[in-house]
């Protein structure tokens, strides 16, 4: 009955802010549209600058090999490094330390993007959004094994939040802060995965998330009212612009393509080479919006997605089932969401974990 009801509402929202002009565009053309070939560009323009611009032919070349890496096996024993305490930038640091470092995948002259959690303008403390202080020691972290520029971007549904002084990102140094909604169509590379889940959606990825060398995603350690959980696999819902008129594809709309479906399909187009998740304050109830802050005090790291959510959601008391974009998400190669064969490095696991309270629905 409860999920019933959630599909009702989800499907009134989508009515209401798609109605009128933008609903016919939002089903129609723009969003269905195939591409010449599956994993392929249907816009190929010349790239957004990041790091060494790239040739149009170079770029394409870029996308590709993005695209077909996610097809990759993953390491069958992954390492999720742990940071435990209160002070963002050394638990931060110890995590990624702890994880095998940024130098495992930053180059020097390398482009880099920070991908964070800002759903919504909210203050740090309140378990909303990733913590500007963990993006910046990661902005430091990266400058430190040899980037060249650093990005941090995010699409908020909810407005212009990277830019809201109360979220703290106006205080990063070192960095160049991109709304992926003032992305228009040919800001954005029209794409699909290779073997999608959701065979005909084209989702309007910003070209600078395509082109850079390596994207970070730094999520937030919360609950959510539909996935459970929300963490660095559903960080990715921030990359499609949130316009509906520059971009076809909102985000609710790809909560009603199916929540797993379209996380996978967003993170099989890129998967990360790096993830973070922020728990020094974690969320718990009524997420991912009114979450109650808890003082969790951890920060997980790692090379691979899968296995990071996998230790994230087990040390807030779930387990693998119970979030099925994680279950999905390694059936399709991902990464490993099986905890006997990830290692744990920094804290042992079964001491560490708590007991969140699940958001309202679950």
């Amino acid at each position: 009955m409860k999920s019933k009801l959630k599909t009702i509402i989800l499907l009134t929202v989508i009515v209401v802010i798609a109605s009128g002009a933008y609903f016919g565009r939002l089903l129609g053309k723009n969003n269905t549209e195939e591409p010449a070939a599956t994993g392929t560009a249907v816009e190929t323009n010349e790239p957004a600058s990041a790091g060494t611009p790239k040739t149009l032919k170079t770029a394409q070349q870029h996308v590709q090999t993005l695209l077909g890496r996610a097809a990759l096996k993953p390491d069958p024993n992954p390492v999720v490094g742990v940071g435990r305490g209160a002070d963002f930038n050394a638990v931060t640091r110890k995590a990624v330390e702890n994880a095998g470092g940024l130098e495992k995948v930053i180059k020097p002259g390398n482009s880099v993007l920070i991908k964070p959690n800002l759903v919504m303008i909210a203050r740090p403390e309140e378990a909303v959004i990733t913590d500007y202080r963990v993006v910046q020691s990661l902005i430091d972290q990266a400058i430190e094994a040899g980037a060249a520029k650093v990005y941090v971007g995010e699409g908020s549904p909810w407005g212009r939040v990277l830019q809201n002084e109360l979220c703290g990102y106006t205080k990063l140094k070192n960095c160049v802060l991109v709304d992926f909604n003032d992305c228009r169509k040919e800001d954005c590379y029209r794409l699909r995965p290779n073997n999608p889940l959701v065979p005909k959606q084209v989702y309007n990825i910003p070209k600078i998330y395509m082109d850079v060398d390596v994207v970070i995603s730094a999520a937030k350690l919360k609950t959510h009212s539909d996935a459970v959980v929300t963490l660095t696999l559903k960080n990715a819902f921030g990359v499609p612009p949130a316009g509906m008129d520059t971009v076809g594809v909102v985000k609710f709309y790809l909560h009603a393509n199916g929540l797993a479906n379209s996380i996978v399909d967003l993170n099989l187009i890129r998967k990360p080479e790096f993830v973070v998740i922020d728990g020094i304050i974690g969320g718990e109830g009524h997420g991912p919006m009114r979450p109650d802050p808890v003082d969790s005090q951890v920060v997980f790291a790692s090379t691979d997605p899968v296995a990071c959510d996998t230790v994230g959601l087990t040390f807030m008391g779930f387990q693998v089932p119970d979030v099925s974009y994680v279950v999905l998400a390694a059936q399709h190669g991902l990464g490993i969401d099986d905890l006997s064969k990830i290692k744990v490095v920094g804290a042992d696991l079964d001491q560490i974990k708590m007991s969140f309270k699940p958001a309202l629905g679950y």
